[in-house]
């Protein structure tokens, strides 16, 4: 049964996202995002920050013409799933939507 409400599109973008540990230390995580919506994404990492857990995402979208500049967006989110396949490890969060950002100054 699927549970999703909003249209998802396969978008291979660079992200940077970061938490809080148990510990309260911050931790920073890089990937790639799978898919994204109006207010969710997946993104594919090594680093998964537990279900539950509220992170600060960055993605940073291609240029659509060339020499253009990429856009960067931002949202506060929370991790409602991990999954550890054969595809790859990643993880799912979901926010109120995304703020659209000045234009990058670095890809990561």
């Amino acid at each position: 049964m699927e549970l999703r409400n909003r249209v998802r599109y396969r978008l291979a973008a660079n992200a940077v996202f970061t938490w809080e540990s148990a510990q309260s230390s911050r931790l920073l995580g890089k990937g790639v995002t799978r898919d994204i919506s109006l207010a969710s994404a997946f993104v594919l990492t090594l680093t998964c920050p537990p279900v539950g857990t509220a992170v600060q995402l960055e993605i940073f979208l291609p240029p659509l013409l060339r020499g253009a500049r990429s856009v960067r967006i931002k949202t506060e989110a929370t991790v409602i799933r991990v999954e550890h396949s054969g595809e790859g490890e990643g993880f799912a969060v979901v926010g109120q939507g995304f703020s659209l950002l000045s234009g990058a100054t670095q890809e990561t």
